[in-house]
């Protein structure tokens, strides 16, 4: 917290509300906050213990009210005590249990309980929730359904402090400032994911195009950092969605999720910066290209306005698109087919066609690790093209320090490696062209992993990091090696 009140101004407007700009010049890689989450909480549906965040179907024996797995003992004793005391029934309990988004809001009212914690039970109560535009919608419907109603009629409120004063409105504020504010944290299962509830993270409004990474390490403690230089005064942001989406789907998501339309620079740009990652072909125009306006949101070729596209006929592509993307899921050859097809009709940076070539990648990643497949030449070089391809839209949509550009320039850069090597093991390639190579290599890696060290170390990032220190130190040995048998290589 020392670092954000050093750099960091809060202020508030109409339009933004609360938002953070830069109270000082800050350095690209430089941290801005270091944040414990306040609540940790499932994904709606979700049933997680209360003290590892497993999965589990069981509860705790004592306060019977949040779940606890069979490998863990207890969970924090203030909230078991607590709940223990309210004088529910057996079938009250069970109907409780039988509504898993009814935890999350039982931690949001143990807050309120514990006098220790009301602080930021007050805190948290300050952050957005949107109550105006999420009353009447699905969700607001469903959490009155799975979440009040059950909390009434099981009698809980009333036995809570001032429970008088917990009317569905406090009760839909909470539940809305959980889905508004938290973060996307990684769940202890492999591919699993929970939510984490900052206080001051919650601050930094968005953009597509972010000046902040947010990483989140195995303690669950936020870190974030700028991706660039930054001076003060400039309005700081973070970006609370896949950025690798095009801007109709990055919009719906912003819409649905956090209520609110995004007019960043490239929501408003129909190229999306000139990366095209929404734009069609225009089937008229050689080189044409056809985006949405965002003003008038009608689909037209940049070269010719007469030519356009019905939206229909755009959501009935993408929707046949991603469910033939899915079917042909770790399926190689049926991925290159969609990507040749889907290619007559979407530009090639298209979001869809970059989740393509991310599979793809990820493939022939697989193949050339298991050298039983004595992978040829051809496979190799697919992959490089393929992470050039796909750099080249990072370096616009997320300039500056990015992992998601460290990843593919590692990508690259070992591939190219391999590539050499294997050309000059079978004499297709002297030892020049091997230096030559691997001396890229060296620069590219280390680019990659100058972006990576800013990663706290106990993630995937951080530990691809200390895997890249050997790697290079190898590589570095490798060129030595090479230099000591063939002097004349160098220069």
């Amino acid at each position: 917290m020392e670092d954000f009140a050093k750099k960091c101004e809060v202020k508030e407007d109409e339009t933004m509300g609360r938002y953070v700009v830069a109270a000082v010049n800050i350095k690209a890689g430089e941290t801005l906050l270091l944040e414990q989450p306040v609540l940790l909480l499932a994904n709606n549906a979700d049933r997680r213990c209360s003290n590892c965040h497993q999965l589990t179907s069981t509860f705790c024996g004592k306060c019977r009210l949040m779940p606890l797995c069979a490998d863990c003992v207890d969970h924090l004793d203030l909230d078991c005590q607590r709940l223990a005391k309210l004088e529910l029934q057996l079938e009250q309990v069970q109907q409780l249990a039988a509504h898993p988004e009814i935890v999350n809001a039982l931690k949001y009212l143990l807050l309120r309980e514990h006098a220790e914690m009301h602080s930021q039970y007050e805190e948290l109560l300050q952050m957005e929730a949107h109550l105006t535009r999420r009353r009447g919608t699905d969700i607001w419907l469903n959490y009155q359904k799975q979440v009040i109603q059950p909390l009434q009629s099981a009698g809980v409120l009333l036995q809570l402090r001032n429970g008088e004063s917990i009317n569905e409105e406090l009760l839909q504020r909470m539940l809305g400032i959980a889905d508004i504010n938290s973060f996307e944290i990684r769940a202890p299962e492999l591919g699993g994911s929970m939510r984490g509830l900052y206080v001051k993270a919650g601050l930094f409004v968005h953009s597509c195009v972010p000046n902040l990474v947010a990483a989140i390490d195995e303690q669950r403690r936020i870190k974030l950092y700028a991706n660039r230089s930054i001076a003060a005064g400039e309005v700081l942001y973070n970006c609370y969605t896949n950025i690798l989406l095009g801007t109709e789907e990055r919009r719906k998501i912003l819409k649905i999720g956090k209520c609110f339309d995004c007019q960043c620079a490239r929501c408003l740009d129909p190229t999306e910066l000139g990366t095209h990652m929404s734009s069609f072909v225009c089937v008229h125009c050689a080189g044409g290209y056809i985006v949405k306006q965002p003003v008038t949101n009608v689909w037209q070729c940049l070269l010719n306005p007469e030519h356009t596209l019905k939206p229909e006929f755009v959501s009935n592509v993408l929707e046949r698109a991603k469910e033939e993307v899915f079917h042909a899921h770790g399926d190689i050859y049926r991925l290159e087919l969609l990507l040749a097809k889907l290619g007559r009709l979407l530009h090639g940076n298209h979001y869809i066609m970059l989740d393509l070539k991310q599979h793809i990648a990820s493939i022939l990643r697989q193949i050339l690790q298991n050298m039983a497949h004595r992978p040829s030449r051809k496979v190799y070089e697919r992959k490089i093209r393929l992470c050039q391809e796909i750099l080249l839209v990072l370096k616009v949509v997320v300039p500056g320090i990015s992992r998601l550009k460290a990843v593919a320039l590692y990508e690259l850069s070992n591939t190219q490696a391999e590539l050499a090597r294997k050309l000059f093991s079978e004499q297709e390639h002297n030892s020049a062209d091997l230096m030559a190579e691997l001396q890229q290599t060296e620069i590219m890696m280390r680019e990659s992993l100058r972006m990576l060290l800013y990663e706290p170390i106990c993630t995937p990032e951080g530990q691809l990091a200390r895997n890249m220190l050997r790697e290079l130190k190898d590589l570095q040995n490798d060129m030595k090696l090479l230099q000591q048998s063939n002097p004349d290589v160098v220069n």
